[in-house]
């Protein structure tokens, strides 16, 4: 019995393990991400690789729609670091904690403004989820010279099945969004479909004004 129970707890955490990491800033030990979130006011993209399962380094491109006191639009180039601080693994889920920072130079579509100008970059991923499921809260900030720009993303997933480490996982997943130093500061939601499996993971979805949101990622 005791056998028995040690195996079943032994699986549950391989699922989880091997279907979450592909949401998360620290993947598998010795492997490569492709990280790719495209929203109608913030897109991201970011190539990482992960030493170890407790980091990762990344190098990316990120572009954020009307910021507030620029009058146009942002991008930055940036390279970070992401950290595992701690990972809860319980009989039958599975809680985490990640931190990340680096540094970027930013581009301006406001000809006015000088480019190449330094900006740093940090964030926080606090997760937790069963094979039924799942709860997380990421924020992001970027602060360059003159300009400030955060986003807190609240979700909730329901998992209509208990996927195995063979198969396909589903979620239907409730976001929150709030994005602070945009001329448009409010809180926006999402609805989305969340389709992944050991090496890849598709979340689609609209936000409450039909604007389409898409979130993918693949595991080298």
């Amino acid at each position: 019995m005791i056998r028995t129970f040690f195996r079943q707890t032994l699986a549950v955490c391989l699922v989880l393990s091997a279907g979450s990491l592909a949401a998360r800033p620290v993947g598998y030990a010795d492997g490569y991400m492709l990280m790719i979130d495209a929203t109608a006011d913030y897109q991201q993209l970011a190539y990482t690789y992960s030493p170890s399962f407790r980091w990762s380094v990344s190098a990316g491109h990120a572009r954020v729609e009307d910021i507030d006191g620029l009058d146009g639009n942002v991008s930055v180039s940036f390279v970070r670091s992401a950290r595992l601080l701690h990972r809860w693994n319980l009989p039958r889920a599975q809680g985490n904690a990640f931190v990340w920072g680096g540094l970027g130079r930013a581009r301006y579509s406001n000809a006015a403004l000088p480019n190449g100008q330094a900006v740093w970059h940090a964030g926080l991923q606090l997760d937790y989820e069963t094979r039924r499921i799942y709860t997380a809260w990421v924020t992001e900030y970027f602060n360059g010279d003159g300009w400030q720009f955060r986003s807190d993303v609240a979700s909730l997933g329901i998992a209509p099945y208990e996927h195995d480490m063979d198969r396909m996982a589903t979620w239907i997943v409730l976001k929150a969004k709030r994005s602070s130093g945009m001329r448009m500061d409010e809180i926006n939601k999402e609805l989305a479909l969340r389709l992944f499996t050991q090496t890849w993971w598709v979340d689609a979805g609209v936000d409450q004004r039909g604007r389409p949101a898409l979130n993918l990622m693949f595991n080298f």
